[in-house]
């Protein structure tokens, strides 16, 4: 259809204009963030819809929806930061009804700790964990490992550690990952999404970590990077690479181990 490619444009501007003006008023009134919620929930149906991703194959070459996509994926990464901050102070005091998109990240966590064989005796480095770290909790919560969260966000590394999951083994800090693997071995590693810079990440971690260490790196291409930070598995010289396929997940995850 010659009009797709403007359709296609004109719902993410709407997203990203009503996830701005939110995230504002947010700020003025902490009941917005249902709206925020709700926003950020649309924004997930849009980007797994099998329509909108068909459209987004079609126009992936064309440079006004890549930047369209980039403003997008800006202006939904800092409402979600709000938002997580948000429920996490609120979960100190009572339960919270999470979005479906934490839910979604709950659920996709529990079907990666299966293909990297995550169990009781591991030990999971969570890279860019966040205020509200729902996946470090689903990982502690089902299998019973260790598991240390990093942040550069001095701010949601306290706001994680004050939730109070002391019966979990879950602990955060915002030091730097070569201070952190001087004191933790990890066997496994897991790259958040978020993460913008992921290469600058695997680069740092890999004369740190053992020839073993499992790294999942998660991501989102295409549409999906509307959501996620894109990530280039091609680049993985060195590395060895599996995809994990899970199709219910709003990002994408790539299995690697040092080769």
């Amino acid at each position: 259809m010659p009009t797709e490619k403007y359709q296609l444009l004109s719902e993410m501007a709407v997203f990203e204009a009503r996830l701005a003006a939110l995230s504002r008023y947010s700020l003025e009134n902490c009941h917005c963030f249902v709206l925020v919620q709700d926003g950020l929930d649309q924004l997930c149906d849009f980007i797994r819809d099998p329509n909108h991703q068909a459209i987004w194959q079609r126009h992936l070459l064309c440079g006004e929806v890549d930047r369209q996509l980039k403003r997008l994926r800006e202006t939904a990464i800092h409402a979600l930061c709000l938002l997580e901050r948000h429920q996490s102070a609120c979960a100190k005091r009572h339960t919270l009804d999470v979005t479906q998109y934490l839910n979604r990240l709950s659920v996709s966590a529990s079907t990666e700790l299966q293909e990297a064989r995550i169990s009781l005796d591991s030990k999971v480095l969570f890279i860019g964990s966040g205020s509200y770290p729902l996946s470090a909790f689903t990982i502690a919560q089902l299998t019973g490992a260790d598991v240390l969260g990093v942040d550069i966000d001095e701010k949601a590394v306290k706001l994680a550690s004050d939730l109070g999951y002391t019966s979990q083994k879950v602990s955060f800090t915002h030091d730097t990952l070569k201070d952190v693997l001087q004191r933790y071995t990890p066997t496994h590693v897991i790259i958040a999404s978020l993460v913008e810079h992921k290469w600058e990440v695997l680069a740092q971690l890999r004369p740190l970590i053992s020839d073993s260490t499992c790294i999942l790196v998660r991501f989102g291409n295409g549409i999906k990077s509307a959501f996620n930070y894109p990530f280039n598995p091609n680049l993985s010289m060195g590395w060895r690479s599996t995809s994990l396929d899970n199709k219910q997940a709003v990002y994408d995850v790539i299995m690697m181990e040092k080769c």
